[in-house]
């Protein structure tokens, strides 16, 4: 990809995970424009919330790290990873237990903003439903085989 190409979601979804992380790494006005186009792909249940990881704030530990949460819950945050050179996958997780411990609740080898929203909306109406710690909710997402 060259510096001008404009980024869309087919540039996105095909790009493996080495290719984000040098685009990631062309410096932080590039990471935030990757960063941007995902979110801008994702349709969020209503009412929640994104937060974009700009620098390395949240760990760094891929070039796309976004949080979100709902906005009547801020204590429950999924966390969405892109693929890296050293994680070939694009992950949601559920922290909890103060961040000791995580619930794997998605995981692909490209970028689906489709399922990705299903994904948050059974999470968004287990929230509903009344679990609305994160311990709460990881035990529900596993208990339902949502999660691992």
């Amino acid at each position: 990809m060259t510096k001008n190409e404009i980024l869309t979601f087919a540039k996105v979804h095909a790009m493996s995970g080495s290719e984000l992380e040098q685009y990631a790494e062309r410096g932080e006005t590039d990471r935030s424009h990757l960063s941007r186009e995902v979110v801008r792909q994702l349709h969020l249940p209503e009412g929640w919330a994104c937060d974009i990881e700009y620098r390395s704030e949240f760990g760094g530990d891929a070039p796309v790290n976004v949080r979100l949460s709902p906005l009547a819950y801020p204590a429950v945050t999924v966390c969405l990873f892109s693929s890296s050179a050293d994680v070939p996958f694009w992950r949601l997780c559920l922290p909890f237990d103060e961040g000791e411990s995580v619930a794997w609740i998605y995981c692909s080898e490209t970028f689906d903003p489709e399922r990705i929203f299903y994904t948050l909306q059974r999470v968004a109406t287990l929230v509903s439903a009344g679990f609305t710690t994160a311990e709460r909710l990881a035990a529900a997402l596993r208990q339902t085989g949502a999660a691992v």
